[in-house]
């Protein structure tokens, strides 16, 4: 007897996936879901996230406001998250028994401070209902469509017949990573990096690893893109939520450059150039016989005033009475606006996202399904869908891949 078509087949055993597989299985209790990861470990990245805390999400709930924080992906996902909301994601791992806490900065985590505690809710979820299968090193080589028929799906397993097929596979690092899709010729906008350090060569500011300050304004040369915030000086270069932030939005820009760029530093965001030459000037007044070296106007970390005095040549003067008006304009300008030439990039941590993915052109906000091959649903990174630093793209995941299982559940 021919076996029948399997409900959903799930590719890819990450964050979205087994949140499908949680809210399938609580929506229709015993439909038959098989689960194909081709590694041997599920949940990788939820492991790693917020250095093995797991910033599962932000607190952020209002949907038109919480869009903001994806330089690709809405208005799109406004529809979604209307949908599914930052506090559906809360209520839906408080009845897994996990609590979540907020910081100051709106990220929000188990409050364990633990990624097991989240890995364990969503395996959890899955294997509650007793139709969920996992099956490990199963990777997908094709999916054949059949108008008005189950999909056929050509496995590392073998072959496999589904009603619905939800692809959550994460983003992928090129192009051929989407070769199993082929037979659906979707449009794909083809994957950059996204959320990385900026590499500096050479490094002007070597000596000052380590050293972080909480509010500068980073910008990109030659574009409009800036952001502020905290900056972490490393030893290949900066880092820090401002510089994330600005190589998310600006992933493309810098892609299309081969990672040679300029950026800039503005260590003092809310002054002019005028303003902060006008606080040196008072400076010399105010203290005309003091050293420059050991007289900052500014609130700057030592080594960074020490380190501009070195660039500019304030530190050959003996005291500030000696500084004359060109090293005040000179100094000004360093902290106005000190440029950087940057060579390549450095992924946050271990936790690789990508800017690109399936169009959303083709793809249902409504529910997350094709629009042209019904029962083909898609949710997390797979999609041209990514967003900051600060637990967004595990939001995304959580909200595309419930949106999906809804429409699954009523279809199926």
């Amino acid at each position: 007897m021919k076996e029948s078509p399997i409900d959903v087949v799930i590719v890819g055993g990450g964050a979205a996936g087994f949140f499908a597989a949680g809210e399938l299985g609580r929506l229709k209790p015993g439909i038959r879901i098989v689960m194909l990861e081709k590694t041997g470990k599920v949940l990788a990245k939820v492991k790693i996230s917020g250095g093995g805390r797991c910033n599962a999400t932000n607190n952020c709930p209002d949907p038109k406001k919480l869009i903001e924080f994806y330089p690709r992906g809405n208005p799109w996902l406004q529809s979604v998250f209307e949908q599914f909301s930052v506090n559906d994601t809360l209520a839906w791992f408080q009845k897994e028994g996990v609590k979540m806490n907020a910081e100051p900065d709106g990220r929000m985590f188990p409050s364990t401070n633990n990624s097991q505690t989240i890995m364990d809710a969503l395996m959890r979820a899955a294997s509650r209902n007793p139709g969920f299968e996992l099956r490990l090193h199963a990777s997908v080589k094709h999916i054949q469509p059949r108008e008005n028929q189950p999909f056929i799906l050509d496995t590392s397993a073998g072959t496999l017949v589904a009603k619905n097929v939800l692809i959550a596979t994460g983003g992928f690092p090129s192009l051929s990573g989407f070769d199993f899709l082929k037979a659906f010729q979707l449009p794909i906008v083809p994957p950059v990096p996204s959320l990385f350090t900026f590499n500096t060569k050479p490094h002007q500011w070597a000596a000052l690893q380590g050293v972080s300050f909480p509010d500068v304004k980073v910008s990109l040369l030659d574009s409009s893109y800036h952001f502020s915030g905290p900056v972490l000086v490393t030893h290949w270069g900066f880092s820090g939520p401002a510089v994330l932030k600005l190589s998310a939005f600006g992933a493309r820009f810098l892609a299309e450059r081969n990672y040679r760029y300029r950026f800039a530093l503005h260590l003092l965001p809310e002054k002019s150039k005028k303003e902060i030459e006008e606080m040196i000037f008072q400076q010399q007044v105010l203290f005309p016989k003091k050293s420059p070296l050991a007289s900052s106007p500014f609130a700057f970390p030592k080594s960074l005033w020490t380190q501009l005095c070195l660039e500019t040549g304030l530190d050959q003067y003996h005291n500030w009475a000696e500084t004359g008006k060109k090293i005040v304009q000179k100094l000004a300008e360093c902290i106005h606006s000190h440029a950087f030439d940057a060579e390549g990039k450095t992924t946050y941590k271990d936790e690789f996202v990508t800017s690109g993915g399936v169009d959303l052109s083709v793809i249902e906000p409504v529910t997350c399904q094709s629009k042209s091959f019904p029962g083909l649903y898609f949710a997390g990174e797979v999609l041209d869908v990514d967003g900051i630093t600060g637990g967004f793209n595990f939001q995304a995941a959580w909200s595309t891949a419930a949106v999906a299982a809804n429409d699954i559940s009523l279809t199926s």
